[in-house]
């Protein structure tokens, strides 16, 4: 990683190596992953939606070095400031 020629190409090098890093996963209480959220100033969650008769929504989003999740039968409201995306599906080994 070079460290001269400009910040976004340092960010980038940056970003590829947290996201390439295993994590490790938890898996929470619907009440314990909202409150995981509420101590992020920032926070962002992941959400997909499956099942085709009955809808199964699934959340995820990091804190402090770990990934939650959780999942649910009733899409969940977050305050203003949690950015959300909406995913296709999550893939992990968790």
């Amino acid at each position: 990683m070079s460290y001269y020629g400009g910040d976004a190409g340092q960010s980038l090098s940056v970003a590829g190596r947290i996201f390439g890093l295993p994590a490790t996963g938890v898996r929470l209480k619907l009440e314990d992953f909202m409150s995981i959220i509420s101590k992020s100033e920032e926070p962002l969650v992941i959400v997909t939606c499956e099942g085709f008769f009955t809808k199964l929504y699934k959340y995820v989003t990091a804190y402090k070095g770990f990934v939650f999740f959780t999942e649910s039968l009733d899409r969940l409201d977050f305050s203003s400031n949690t950015e959300v995306i909406q995913a296709q599906s999550i893939l992990s080994d968790i």
